[in-house]
């Protein structure tokens, strides 16, 4: 049994070398030529290429397209002015942006949240200030007391940091 397994082995054809490759193999430019095992690039290719990143492009923000983007989303939303409306509302000599203000439903009132804070702005600080003169006589003591900790806490971080010392 040994001496078939030894003239097996010796008629053994030795198989075709993997090669590894960096950029996933694809069509080689010139014949594969073995590195000797001990070089540190063994087992990958000779020459493989380096891909540059692509260059940035220049894009035209102001295309017709990208301008008026989202023009007329408020349309589905508020209803459209019919043209018998805006004759009735004197838009014949004028321009039609002008009369049209005949919406069924304006924007300010799909605007939900406390009445105090409706179409206002302001910091954290100033909302709080302005929760505790609208509503604060009327709320729980622990959130009253939370309220002035808070405002206690962005009085002295407002003052002692930021662009608006």
């Amino acid at each position: 049994m040994a001496a078939l397994v030894r003239g097996l082995m010796r008629r053994v054809v030795a198989l075709p070398q993997a090669v590894r490759s960096v950029s996933g193999g694809g069509q080689r430019h010139e014949p594969y030529r073995p590195l000797p095992i001990t070089s540190p690039l063994a087992g990958l290719p000779r020459n493989f290429r380096v891909r540059e990143p692509p260059k940035p492009q220049k894009v035209d923000r102001w295309t017709e397209k990208r301008a008026l983007f989202g023009v007329y989303d408020n349309v589905g939303i508020l209803g459209e002015v019919s043209p018998y409306r805006l004759r009735a509302l004197g838009g014949r000599g004028r321009r039609p942006e002008a009369a049209a203000s005949g919406f069924q439903i304006h924007p300010k009132h799909l605007i939900m949240g406390p009445k105090w804070l409706r179409g206002w702005r302001g910091n954290e600080l100033q909302r709080c200030i302005r929760k505790k003169q609208m509503v604060g006589d009327r709320m729980f003591m622990d959130d009253y007391h939370n309220l002035k900790k808070r405002i206690r806490f962005l009085y002295k971080r407002f003052n002692r940091t930021g662009k608006h010392r």
